[in-house]
């Protein structure tokens, strides 16, 4: 089972969701909490795991060799702009490559070498049972995809048996970067505030979704009690999933770097909220199975 927790933009409390829910799924299912937002992971802030391994992710980029004519056909070829023939030299820029080997493909003089520079990270570890993931984006680097792609690497290699929970924590929007995250999942979990920006985001959000062909429901954060959510998901014929409360307790503890399972009220909370989701996609599961 897998589990994508989105929001339509940043600061709605995705994390919180994400990894107090994986923590409450880790005691009775075996559990693999993936942080996805790697050019802001914060997941392990709040879960402390053990650090087993770190890995590197590298990205290929061009070298031009002593064979080079100068012809420029690698500079032509590049919807990136990573190449450039300036005078007697061709000029390359790594943080503008994609890696795709297009100039080397193109080259007829075999004048282009590859060589590696690292772009990020992929940390594994584990506390009290719940398998930990996250990847981290270089800083000063704009290419989160290729670290995305080799943490769900690491991922489908976390992960063998079909009762297994994947809880994937994934990018805020609804860029490449999210899709890469959540495609896959069998629920999608859309976190949102009860406010107009929030709704303006939750509705780009289910949009992409819809557009994915993903299931999904809804979980309010900072839960005023209000109907503006709620009347979009009667409208929508969404589902809710649940909610959690503005509560300033949540933000004093929050503050200090703690999960909200230390104390017994939201230890129950996210209980019932994981209880909720679980027969949600088992539901959803014998209803596919019956069509």
């Amino acid at each position: 089972m897998r589990l994508a927790v989105l929001s339509g933009k940043g600061g709605t409390g995705k994390t919180t969701v994400a990894v107090n829910l994986a923590l409450s799924l880790a005691p009775h299912r075996q559990t693999t909490y993936v942080d996805y937002d790697v050019e802001e992971p914060n997941g392990f802030i709040f879960l402390h795991p053990q650090i087993r391994t770190t890995s590197t992710v590298f990205l290929p980029y061009p070298k031009i060799n002593g064979a080079c004519t100068l012809c420029g056909k690698c500079s032509e070829a590049c919807q990136y702009h990573a190449l450039a023939v300036v005078g007697d030299q061709v000029l390359v820029f790594p943080e503008l490559c994609h890696g795709c080997g297009t100039c080397g493909i193109v080259c007829p003089v075999g004048a282009v070498d590859e060589v590696k520079r690292p772009l990020g990270q992929i940390d594994e570890g584990e506390r009290g049972g719940l398998q930990c993931l996250q990847g981290v984006l270089k800083e000063g680097e704009s290419l989160s995809g290729p670290v995305i792609r080799e943490l769900r690497h690491h991922e489908k290699g976390h992960t063998s048996q079909v009762e297994e929970v994947v809880v994937a924590d994934c990018p805020p929007g609804s860029s490449c970067s999210v899709i890469h995250s959540a495609e896959g999942s069998d629920l999608a979990l859309l976190v949102t505030e009860p406010t107009l920006f929030g709704l303006h985001d939750l509705k780009i959000a289910v949009r992409l979704m819809r557009e994915m062909g993903l299931d999904f429901g809804i979980i309010i954060n900072k839960d005023d009690g209000g109907p503006l959510i709620r009347e979009y998901c009667t409208i929508e014929d969404i589902t809710l999933l649940g909610s959690i409360p503005f509560d300033l307790e949540i933000a004093k503890i929050y503050s200090r770097g703690l999960n909200l399972m230390h104390e017994p009220k939201w230890d129950d909370l996210f209980k019932m909220l994981s209880e909720r989701i679980v027969t949600e996609v088992n539901q959803r599961r014998a209803g596919g199975e019956r069509a």
